[in-house]
């Protein structure tokens, strides 16, 4: 005799219930649910790894290093853009939204800098590597060229320079979103 028959419950087989004086849990039905469970548990750990394996991505909004501007990069075509999203300070001592004061052409030295397109056509160029673009620095109103790639711990490196790589800044720019 099964312990729950000793205690007064009786099993329907054929159903696999087991009730006393009314229904109560199905055993199978829990079984079941707790195998199925088990299989959509194991399936989730084996697909995380090849998730997180992807190639990162510098699309997204990154914080530049001393934490006073983020740029969004994004593709435009077959490459990539950025254009600055926000700033911690966004108005000048007047009062006044920021603007490209020190910009080369006087003709665009009242434009904004919120929306400002500073980042433009890099390409892959391999895994975690883009090259042949342009960043524009508002700081001193210079276009250079750039180079830029995603380390291993997920930070983004924007390499500027005028003639060679060599000859060039490096900032490292972590990820907000």
């Amino acid at each position: 005799m099964r312990l729950w028959e000793q205690n007064g419950i009786a099993e329907n087989s054929e159903y696999g219930v087991r009730s006393s004086e009314g229904p109560v849990l199905v055993f199978n039905c829990i079984r079941m649910t707790a195998r199925r469970l088990c299989w959509v548990l194991s399936a989730l750990v084996l697909l995380a790894p090849s998730a997180a394996a992807q190639n990162p991505t510098p699309v997204g909004v990154w914080l530049h290093p001393d934490k006073r501007i983020e740029i969004e990069i994004a593709p435009c075509g077959d490459r990539l853009c950025a254009k600055i999203v926000w700033f911690k300070r966004p108005n000048g001592d007047n009062g006044q939204p920021l603007a490209d004061v020190k910009n080369k052409d006087p003709a665009l030295r009242t434009r904004p800098l919120l929306g400002l397109d500073v980042l433009q056509g890099l390409r892959a160029v391999g895994e975690n590597n883009w090259e042949d673009g342009e960043v524009y620095n508002p700081d001193d109103g210079v276009n250079y060229r750039t180079r830029m790639s995603i380390d291993n711990a997920g930070d983004l490196r924007i390499r500027a320079f005028v003639l060679l790589p060599l000859l060039g800044h490096t900032l490292t720019w972590t990820r907000v979103r």
